[in-house]
């Protein structure tokens, strides 16, 4: 039922430097709301794909989920009480600020705020990069994936499956325990980790058209080593091209370039591991570093190799 991954919302401590990183790093255009309070961050022509504002406690990242219309809003409403979900209506501000023309929210298993609505609205003006590239790849795909680590892996497996209507992509239990999840042809909107550390955004997934801009943002990084959490790499599953850059609340955006997608036929297998070559989690504690990089030197023995489909690839094969 639930289409795509909309938008994402984020409180935080540290909104100066939010919009320097998101506009000069990543390519997102900021429009500010009000002036020391809250931006809105657009990656295409939607009204917003990520809402920014500054709070004085806790940072917080919470994610929007769109239906096609009002009706499913109340399907899923009823579905989420009848699993004993507490939801709330959204107030006239909060759909002007995201753009939306219904919204409902709660909290999941792990406190992460979700909000489900119907009619994003398209921007009043073109979309204008914050530094020159060929834009992000979202459209009906929406604005990514997200990946959570969590300490209720079954309940929010249950709540992505049973009530969302997601489908298993793949799955893996090493280096830890892992379910891929889509809602549309993007090979996955939710990642859903059991590290067996305590619950917590993980990353959210931007995808650049364009494979020089992913090697640009490399590159800014590489000037401040520290702000890498996930070294370049390629992951076996969506056969992304990415790396992790830390946002300043601490979790991370993963810049990509090159996912896969999926139809109606898909396979559900279980995963080698999480990645063909590089992505080394500088956050993982040392023995399970060292059992990542087994099984990418596993994998490099056995020539696991994976094709690159591109936007202009799949566009000439159409013609």
């Amino acid at each position: 039922m639930i289409k795509a991954l909309s938008y994402v919302v984020v409180e935080t401590p540290h909104l100066e430097a939010w919009m320097e990183q998101a506009e000069k790093h990543i390519g997102l255009q900021v429009e500010v709301v009000e002036a020391g309070r809250c931006v809105r961050l657009r990656a295409d022509e939607k009204f917003q794909r990520l809402l920014v504002t500054r709070t004085e406690g806790q940072a917080s990242m919470g994610m929007g989920f769109e239906l096609d219309n009002a009706e499913q809003l109340q399907t899923i409403r009823q579905r989420l009480e009848e699993a004993g979900y507490a939801t709330t209506e959204g107030t006239a501000e909060e759909l002007a600020l995201r753009g939306v023309a219904g919204m409902i929210h709660f909290r999941d298993p792990d406190g992460v705020r979700l909000e489900v609505c119907h009619g994003l609205a398209d921007a009043a003006t073109p979309f204008v990069p914050g530094r020159p590239l060929g834009g992000f790849r979202t459209g009906d795909m929406g604005i990514g994936h997200v990946a959570l680590i969590t300490e209720h892996f079954d309940e929010l497996s249950h709540l992505y499956r049973n009530i969302f209507g997601f489908r298993v992509s793949d799955h893996t239990q090493a280096p830890f325990r892992v379910e891929f999840l889509h809602c549309n042809p993007r090979h996955h909107t939710m990642g859903l980790a059991h590290t067996g550390g305590p619950a917590k955004i993980y990353h959210l997934m931007l995808e650049y058209n364009d494979f020089d801009d992913l090697g640009r943002a490399y590159d800014m990084a590489l000037e401040k080593p520290e702000s890498i959490g996930v070294t370049l790499g390629r992951h076996i599953n969506d056969h992304t091209t990415s790396f992790y850059l830390k946002n300043p609340d601490g979790w991370m955006f993963e810049l990509g370039w090159a996912s896969r997608t999926i139809g109606p036929n898909w396979q559900v297998e279980e995963l080698q591991g999480m990645s063909l070559w590089g992505h080394d989690r500088t956050w993982l504690p040392d023995h399970k570093r060292e059992e990542a990089r087994q099984i990418l030197k596993r994998l490099a023995a056995q020539g696991v190799r994976a094709p690159v489909v591109t936007n202009s690839q799949t566009a000439k094969a159409s013609q």
